[in-house]
């Protein structure tokens, strides 16, 4: 669930360890599929669903951009979850992404229906991604609403990135804006688990 009540900073989450992960598996009922063609609707939904994104055209746009010519990469890489009525519910990617300055291994685009929340399906949908991977070393962009999925990443081993700024990061105040997001990130979780 993204908080939008809290202001919205990028963070970076770094795993150097990305070969151990705790593994979780889908609630009965639950399945597993990989993108094929015509899903890249269903995806484009959940990011609006999920409050990634403000519109459904501007999602649309960065899918065919990002992703409109991998349509094989994405078949091997890009997990959906479906619920037991066939409903997509669920997704989330293992992709390249060059944040530090090269091709790294990078967890993107995670969403899960809020209406299906607290079932474990983000634990099993990562623990998924984290199987497709071979290297040790995997980031992910978030920002301070996800404070929720944050604390999630922290259990599956990421920690938040407080080194320089990244050579591809797109806002040219890091430092200060890394601070205050964690600092408000921080302060969420604690009110979260308490």
């Amino acid at each position: 669930m993204l908080d939008k009540s809290v202001p919205h900073i990028s963070v970076i989450m770094v795993n150097h360890d990305a070969t151990h992960y705790p593994e979780y598996a889908l609630p009965e009922g639950y399945s597993f599929r990989f993108y094929a063609d015509g899903l890249e609707e269903d995806w484009c939904r959940l990011q609006l669903e999920t409050g990634q994104v403000p519109s459904l055209e501007s999602i649309q746009t960065r899918f065919n951009t990002e992703f409109g010519n991998k349509k094989e990469k994405l078949a091997e890489r890009c997990v959906f979850v479906q619920s037991p009525d066939g409903e997509i519910i669920g997704t989330a990617m293992l992709w390249d992404g060059d944040t530090f300055g090269e091709m790294e291994s990078r967890i993107h685009w995670v969403a899960v229906l809020d209406s299906h929340g607290g079932k474990g399906i983000a634990k099993a949908l990562l623990t998924k991604i984290l199987s497709l991977n071979k290297n040790d070393f995997v980031y992910l962009t978030s920002q301070t609403g996800s404070y929720q999925a944050i604390y999630l990443y922290q259990k599956f081993g990421f920690q938040k990135y407080i080194e320089k700024t990244p050579k591809n990061w797109k806002t040219t105040d890091f430092q200060q804006g890394n601070e205050k997001a964690w600092q408000i990130i921080e302060n969420k979780i604690a009110e979260y688990k308490a």
